[in-house]
């Protein structure tokens, strides 16, 4: 199993199970007996260093920095004045906050810090923050009151970011407090667009909030050929 999670590859037991012949009862009872440096968290199987590190929004803000920039700018023409937008947390759609116009004239909900300290102080730009329980990892809130308040809001074009998209496991992040929200903006949302680099492809990370197809178009689709 160590040369399925490699590289820090997040494998999914039931894919385990099946590659190797097996039952996931036998896998979950090997890693509990054996120090493999593997655990399962979640049903996907992953190194425990990567899983106590887990995802740093610091780290990632700099991985392929000038294709999340390219992805947020082709996003950034769909907002039109009067839109309602949402903006989810992550590493690109910061690239997407910084895209909108002074006198932009749109709403725009978040649950991300590093989102809204952006849009706080752009003129012609209302901003919604949903609040709660800071999650530092991802730069994110998460709260019940956060989930109310969603509920309320008519969103025109909800933006997303995943860190994997995976045939069968869907579209998926790495933390399981991301996934209310997200849900729930989706749901909120008229107009659905999936904003993440070709690199997230074939990936699978813990939790599933949504499928691919919930949303109308994927920025940074990779090529079909």
């Amino acid at each position: 199993m160590k040369k399925m999670c490699a590289s820090g590859a997040i494998v999914h037991i039931g894919d385990a199970a099946r590659q190797l012949r097996t039952s996931e009862i036998t896998i979950r009872r090997d890693l509990g007996r054996h120090d493999s440096g593997l655990i399962c968290l979640g049903g996907y199987i992953m190194f425990a260093e990567g899983a106590a590190e887990g995802y740093s929004l610091s780290r990632a803000q700099d991985t392929n920095a000038a294709e999340k920039k390219r992805l947020a700018g082709l996003a950034a023409k769909l907002i039109e004045p009067g839109d309602t937008i949402f903006i989810d947390c992550g590493s690109t759609l910061p690239h997407l906050a910084a895209a909108v116009p002074e006198d932009a004239h749109v709403t725009v909900v978040t649950q991300a810090l590093n989102i809204a300290d952006q849009l706080a102080a752009r003129r012609g730009v209302n901003l919604i923050l949903l609040a709660g329980h800071y999650h530092p990892e991802s730069g994110s809130f998460s709260s019940p009151a956060a989930l109310e308040m969603l509920s309320e809001v008519n969103i025109t074009k909800g933006f997303f970011s995943a860190a994997g998209v995976h045939e069968r496991a869907g579209v998926t992040c790495f933390h399981f407090h991301e996934v209310p929200i997200k849900r729930r903006a989706i749901a909120q949302s008229h107009r659905r667009f999936l904003v993440c680099d070709p690199s997230k492809w074939g990936r699978s990370r813990p939790a599933t909030f949504a499928e691919l197809s919930d949303f109308e178009e994927w920025i940074g689709q990779p090529d079909k050929g």
